[in-house]
């Protein structure tokens, strides 16, 4: 399937819904002024032709014109819903920033009457004549009405009657509710800044993203509107992370006896959040006011808050509270000991890598944007880290608990060591390298995730000039704020040190996100301390800017190319990648790419059924049925190959070992030589032979290319599937490193990611005699035998035995369960490529 170039018109800027942009039945991206709506008004269709040919699945008919806002009410999600207390605030907050503002505008434009009416046009249209108080109440109930579909003429007593004629779209009423919360929420307005966030969770006239949904709650936060931080605390991955120690203490009262010690935490920021118990405790489970209600670039200029104002509310504040107050019972009813350590922190490539989820990725190409200029250098030099050792090693003698943190940590690369304390030199060396990055301004940050529940990304140029690609828990910047404001308030300047910070991408990257550097964040959630006497004056950043991009500049969007193994950029507007020219929805950087992206693109390529394409070869991607052509090579023994000896009555010891075809002999048979057999040769009937059927076929100025006996990439018949084997030696073609670790697990990573299982088929029993390779694979009795025999082989095979053994496990684990992922020997194939 050649990919070809996109003559399609400039989108918008804003990432919008892809039902709002695309056509449903083609994915054709649409064109504004021609275009056909479902009976339901959802989605839309490039025509009336293609609405026949792709009916709508889950049409809901024709939407409703007249509603009942107590019913509304009474089915909002429980998550909504806020306490009693919340709920009085939020009633005064409306009273104060939408009811009394609106009447007042209302009544200056000479309504007066009880009976006179507006429509939501009207309010609309006053929303934009200004930026005043009456305004943002005007843009926010305007947005309300729009969200809700109440579309009819409104009195001042606040009836509303729908009417048939008010009836709009759906999809368009959704687009002009964000339209209009998005504005009342950029001019300060609390409550719709929780309006807008909800939009983003819901996918209400945008394209649904929990971060940035949880960004604008915070800022409501931050804002002190009623009720934001119980809808934060619903969706943030802090409270989760909080609550996870419950289940260890559960087993820790049926497990441990009195006098014994656990210790509870992990690899993320809600783990470092309770080392500082004792500052939570001190702080009363809240932070000193911050230095505004927006993030900040300024560094040394801090806006200072006036006494009296309110501390700000702690992410997970009430979760953690209630995690001591258990962890103090056990304590004193118990004898128990608990203990919290900031263990294995994300310093790996692939930092959120330890999910083992099955979701598809998203069909569209992963947008990135530039972060906000380092308004500081923060580039490490020899005295930085000196100085951090130095107060890392007093701290580490301490009496304080938390004050251990830093020294005794276990991180990804010392954890299989004996030696787990100190300091990790490979840690500070990618701290160091994300830090002169981010100074040169050489990093982009993904707006959402490629794989559901797997984190954001952050690309930016090692110190070969290379690109590089690394992933992080999908916090909030509000989340690492709090955890940043905590540790300043321990008075502990190592643990606010650049050096700390940056050895940790899910620590580090939410804070550039918002911030742009780390002393920037740091005066933005601690005015009140002297940071020039913690950490020393900030220092100009005069570095040379070298975007990774000619033309890349802070707030910029720009697109990733769809293959995942490359990290190639182009502008959001640019038309220099090719789209798929199937689904008209992915693009790709080149046209190898595009085809190395196939087998795994395929799964999710809107296609019709008419069109479906079973086991495509990797070199012919799209361009017809493979089962339609000839197979290219001869499913004769050939000799030198490796085939599996089965089916011997005469001499059964021999069944199920691997060997390799020699020369015919007499009678027809033929000679095999064993592989573990001291060199034993045996002469049998190629009826008592499985050929294993792997090819290795190179083409011309290109990588090699592994395949079945049948000439597929994928075939189901052998139960064979070559996609990770071939994006390794891909890997290898394009001079990378294939033998890295961190290649072979982002292999298995793609690979396993892709796959869709149903339900109950990740349950299996092992059966007794089979290795744990082969489960799963009753309902193909030859292919599991040969699996087996290649298992049990300990002698060293040659490069397509090794092949063929990865490809039987990895296309078995499809049906079996994820955990075969460790047992697919890619190293052993890394290594002989």
């Amino acid at each position: 399937m050649p990919p070809r170039r996109s003559n399609k018109k400039k989108v918008k800027s804003r990432d919008r819904n892809i039902k709002a942009t695309c056509c449903q039945g083609c994915s054709k991206q649409l064109d504004k002024d021609n275009f056909v709506y479902c009976v339901c008004t959802q989605v839309r269709f490039c025509s009336s032709s293609c609405q026949d040919d792709h009916p709508h699945i889950g049409c809901t008919g024709p939407p409703e014109t007249e509603f009942s806002v107590t019913s509304m009410l009474q089915h909002l999600p429980e998550e909504e819903r806020v306490s009693r207390e919340a709920r009085n605030d939020r009633d005064a907050e409306n009273s104060e920033t939408v009811q009394k503002p609106l009447m007042a505008y209302i009544l200056s434009k000479g309504l007066q009457g009880i009976n006179s009416r507006f429509s939501v046009w009207d309010l609309a249209k006053w929303a934009d004549e200004g930026d005043g108080p009456g305004n943002q109440a005007c843009a926010f109930i305007a947005g309300s009405r729009f969200r809700h579909r109440l579309l009819g003429e409104t009195r001042l007593d606040g009836a509303v009657s729908n009417t048939g004629g008010d009836d709009i779209p759906v999809l368009e009423s959704q687009e002009l509710a964000f339209k209009y919360f998005e504005r009342a929420a950029k001019l300060g307005h609390g409550i719709a800044m929780q309006s807008l966030g909800t939009c983003f969770d819901d996918g209400v006239g945008v394209k649904s993203n929990r971060r940035r949904c949880n960004q604008w709650l915070w800022k409501s936060v931050l804002h002190g509107s009623a009720g934001a931080i119980e809808l934060l605390d619903c969706r943030a991955l802090l409270p989760l992370e909080i609550r996870a120690n419950e289940g260890t203490l559960q087993q820790a009262m049926q497990m441990m006896q009195p006098g014994q010690t656990m210790q509870l935490g992990g690899p993320n920021l809600g783990a470092l959040l309770l080392v500082f118990h004792d500052v939570l405790r001190r702080e009363n489970f809240s932070l000193p006011p911050f230095a505004g209600n927006w993030a900040t670039g300024t560094v040394n200029n801090p806006v200072q808050r006036m006494r009296g104002h309110p501390r700000t509310p702690l992410i997970g504040g009430k979760d953690a509270k209630e995690l001591l107050l258990k962890i103090q019972y056990l304590e004193m009813q118990l004898g128990l000991n608990f203990t919290f350590g900031y263990l294995r922190r994300g310093a790996a490539k692939q930092a959120t890598a330890q999910t083992r989820g099955a979701d598809p990725r998203a069909k569209d190409n992963q947008i990135f944007f530039a972060p906000p200029f380092a308004s500081c250098d923060e580039r490490v030099t020899d005295d930085m880290i000196n100085k951090w050792h130095d107060q890392s090693m007093r701290l580490a003698y301490s009496q304080s608990d938390s004050s251990r943190c830093a020294y005794f940590t276990i991180c990804v690369h010392n954890e299989g060591s004996q030696d787990k304390g100190g300091f990790c030199r490979a840690c500070e060396a990618d701290a160091i390298e994300r830090l002169d990055a981010i100074a040169r301004g050489q990093v982009v940050l993904s707006l959402d995730e490629d794989l559901p529940h797997r984190g954001q990304a952050a690309i930016f140029r090692d110190k070969n000039g290379a690109l590089k690609i690394e992933t992080w828990k999908t916090y909030a910047g509000g989340e690492a704020e709090c955890v940043l404001a905590t540790l300043a308030a321990s008075g502990m300047p190592s643990y606010v040190s650049p050096l700390f910070i940056a050895q940790d991408p899910n620590y580090l990257w939410p804070l550039i996100a918002d911030h742009g550097s780390i002393r920037a964040a740091v005066e933005f959630v601690a005015p009140h301390v002297d940071w020039n006497d913690k950490i020393g004056a900030a220092k100009e950043n005069e570095q040379e800017q070298d975007p990774i991009i000619p033309g890349c500049r802070p707030g910029k969007h720009l697109r990733k190319c769809g293959n995942g193994f490359c990290n190639n950029l182009e502008h959001y507007r640019s038309e220099t990648f090719q789209y798929c020219s199937r689904c008209n929805r992915r693009k790709y950087c080149s046209t190898e790419c595009q085809r190395g992206d196939w087998p795994i693109h395929k799964l999710e390529c809107s296609i019709t059924s008419s069109e479906t394409v079973a086991n495509p070869r990797l070199d012919d991607a799209g361009e017809g049925n493979a089962e339609d052509k000839p197979l290219k090579y001869d499913l004769k023994l050939d000799q030198g190959e490796d085939c599996v000896v089965h089916g011997l009555k005469g001499k059964p010891q021999y069944n199920g070992k691997v060997g390799v075809i020699g020369e015919s002999t007499e009678g027809g048979r033929v000679a095999v030589t064993l592989r573990y057999d001291e060199g034993n040769v045996i002469s049998i009937k190629p009826d008592n032979l499985y050929c294993i059927g792997v090819f290795c076929r190179k083409r011309k100025k290109k990588s090699r290319v592994f395949e079945c006996k049948h000439g597929l990439v994928c075939c189901a018949d052998c139960y064979l599937d070559f996609t990770t084997i071939n994006r390794l030696a891909k890997l290898k073609y394009d001079g990378q490193n294939m033998t890295s670790a961190a290649a072979i697990e982002q292999c298995e990573e793609i690979y396993f990611s892709s796959l869709s299982l149903e339900p109950g088929e990740s349950s299996f029993s092992l059966d007794e005699g089979w290795p744990m390779e082969c489960v799963g694979m009753k309902e193909h009795p030859e292919q599991r035998y040969i699996l087996r025999a290649l298992v049990k082989v300990e002698s060293p095979m040659s490069l397509h035995a090794t092949v063929a053994r990865t490809a039987f496990v990895t296309y078995g684990g499809a049906f079996t369960d994820l955990v075969l992922r460790g047992c697919t020997k890619l190293g052993d194939v890394a290594q002989m490529l």
